[in-house]
């Protein structure tokens, strides 16, 4: 018995010099782990061809609850970028985050680019504003930076990225700047969107080369149309089987505008026309197009609206490619374009290209 309380009276003596053990380990858990850093939440585009900056898609205009632009005309929108504490317990300061333009566009493009200068990162400074500073509270480990942009007037077939970075004077403003340079800086590339534009399933169009007045029998393939937003009713695209990636996209570019047959309605018909005269386009039969919206059979939480395009039928001369030889082709056929849109989350969280 001597000996059983011995044992018991040595036990409780070491679960009694672990108690302060014990206690420092739970202090551990409740004490900061980490430099509480100050960074976006702008994660890196890793495929695609946005590889290198973080792609956003902002609504061409944004809209009150009763269907009015939001900033009183058409083509005003905005866009929440994150700012965001790092670190294992809540923000302990009240923080006044000041952010600026970022001068590594160019790096960017050097590194990503090299010599292709047209498909270099246009800056996008001009047709954007946002403050200066964003207060996160003592006690936040988040706050949204509102960025406002102006799409009116702007040119899509120029690739832009507005490049930010959170600046900290090298502590001065009472934080610390996220040491890493894709947290501290935010390249995002901005493409506004409408209910017309995107990628649109080309499979169904066909190219014809025209010579001497008659339509080669043996068409070409095409497989998917990138349509960039010009207005809320129009988009332009690229002709035939140009896209982004071409340097010659710029010349030939190809308007269409949709028109719906009552306001607001999803019937009517697309014109279409460019601007480079050089191209001789043509359109050779007015273009009809429908807008279908159902909700997905199993989701029902999904809604599927499809864009069709029927009847697309127009000619364009390809003067570039062989300056001496121009060559006319005949682009026909029907596309489309779907987006399934969870109806519990924001639109714009679900928009790609």
């Amino acid at each position: 018995m001597k000996k059983f309380a011995s044992n018991i009276l040595k036990v409780s003596l070491a679960l009694l010099g672990l108690t302060p053990a014990l206690t420092s380990c739970n202090n551990d858990w409740e004490e900061e782990q980490y430099a509480q850093y100050v960074s976006f939440k702008a994660p890196l585009d890793t495929d695609g061809n946005s590889v290198g900056v973080t792609t956003v898609y902002v609504p061409y205009t944004r809209y009150d609850e009763n269907g009015q632009p939001l900033y009183g005309e058409e083509g005003i929108s905005h866009y929440n970028l994150p700012l965001i504490v790092s670190g294992s317990t809540h923000n302990a300061n009240d923080l006044n985050v000041h952010v600026v333009e970022s001068d590594t566009l160019r790096t960017l493009n050097e590194e990503r680019f090299s010599t292709r200068t047209e498909l270099w990162y246009q800056n996008m400074i001009e047709y954007a504003k946002f403050p200066e500073v964003v207060n996160i509270p003592k006690g936040e480990d988040i706050a949204l930076l509102n960025i406002q942009f102006n799409f009116k007037g702007i040119d899509l077939s120029d690739r832009y990225v507005l490049p930010l970075k959170v600046e900290d004077k090298n502590g001065d403003y009472g934080y610390l700047r996220n040491p890493r340079k894709n947290y501290a800086t935010a390249m995002l590339r901005v493409l506004p969107y409408t209910d017309y534009s995107g990628e649109y399933q080309a499979t169904n169009v066909r190219f014809y080369i025209v010579s001497g007045g008659v339509t080669d029998t043996e068409p070409g393939a095409m497989t998917t149309v990138d349509a960039y937003v010009v207005d809320h009713n129009t988009v332009f695209f690229y002709a035939g089987t140009f896209d982004e990636d071409s340097q010659l996209r710029k010349d030939f570019k190809v308007y269409a505008r949709f028109e719906p047959a009552t306001a607001g309605g999803t019937r009517g018909t697309v014109t279409m026309w460019a601007d480079n005269p050089d191209m001789n386009f043509v359109q050779n039969k007015t273009a009809t197009f429908t807008i279908i919206e159902q909700d997905d059979e199993v989701q029902t939480y999904i809604m599927r609206r499809t864009v069709i395009v029927n009847d697309i039928d127009y000619t364009f001369d390809d003067y570039k490619s062989a300056p001496d030889a121009p060559i006319t082709y005949n682009v026909q056929g029907n596309m489309a374009m779907e987006r399934k849109l969870n109806t519990q989350m924001p639109e714009e969280d679900q928009i790609i290209f």
